[in-house]
């Protein structure tokens, strides 16, 4: 049994209805005459259903629109800024490409990034680059040496800077640092298995598969590879400060060579091409 108020309310509800739809009719068939004031509010309303229907239909929430910039939203501001980076085959050729960087204010923050950035994957995008397009290059990823990195020094008003590196540090990335896998032709000719062979992809296997190759041959192998991340760092911190024009390499405090470290001069100044 349906409560009183129920049944009041449905009979009042069922009353405009009528009178309403009656009105409605009337007007239609031109029995009455319509006025300004029926005109607007039904206009009005039904706009109002319209809008409410279509965000329905759409499965959005109209009151969105009272948010400013949520409909027609700004573009996004991207604060990176473009930097050149160098890039190695892991020999002898080198090529700077563009890369986003958020870059630090601080100088010295701004080297460790960069140097980060030399040993990162070595991509960069076409559209960016256009003055590469057309070169055969293969890019190989260099050793991560940014945590090797003990201390930074801008000296003679940034015209020189000085890198002191943790000797043990640049150990340990050399001893992680996969080398590609070499084929049986190639271990037969110990030419070339001393070929400057850096790199390494995200893909190549384990030095424990393929074919075996002496430690000596090994050890030259990621000493040459260490030497081209060297220059590459050289080239790329060089690109980013015009101001530069020597940078010395320190070995824990000290002026000295790396040990068997080849195809690079660690005691010298490295001064702007």
């Amino acid at each position: 049994m349906l409560h009183p108020k129920i049944k009041e309310y449905s009979a009042v509800v069922k009353e405009k209805a009528e009178v309403y739809g009656s009105q409605f009719y009337r007007i239609g068939t031109g029995k009455d005459k319509t006025t300004p004031e029926f005109i607007f509010l039904f206009f009005s309303w039904f706009s109002l259903l319209l809008f409410f229907t279509f965000f329905i239909l759409a499965e959005k929430n109209p009151f969105n629109l009272l948010v400013p910039f949520n409909v027609f939203q700004l573009p996004s501001h991207d604060p990176r800024s473009y930097y050149k980076v160098t890039i190695s085959d892991g020999a002898e050729q080198e090529i700077a490409v563009n890369r986003k960087i958020l870059a630090d204010e601080n100088p010295s923050s701004f080297v460790y990034q960069l140097v980060k950035e030399v040993g990162s994957p070595p991509y960069f995008l076409p559209e960016e680059n256009p003055e590469i397009q057309g070169i055969v290059f293969v890019p190989k990823k260099l050793l991560d040496l940014h945590y090797s990195l003990k201390n930074v020094w801008f000296r003679s008003e940034g015209k020189v800077l000085i890198l002191d590196w943790n000797e043990e540090m640049l150990e340990s990335v050399m001893n992680v640092y996969r080398l590609p896998r070499l084929s049986v032709s190639s271990l037969e000719s110990e030419d070339d298995a001393n070929a400057p062979e850096d790199t390494i992809t995200y893909y190549s296997g384990g030095e424990s598969s393929g074919p075996k190759e002496s430690e000596e041959v090994t050890r030259q192998r990621k000493l040459t590879a260490l030497g081209v991340s060297f220059r590459a760092i050289d080239s790329t911190l060089f690109a980013n400060f015009p101001e530069l024009k020597t940078i010395q390499h320190k070995l824990n405090g000290e002026t000295r060579e790396y040990p068997g470290l080849a195809g690079y001069d660690f005691s010298s100044d490295q001064n702007r091409k």
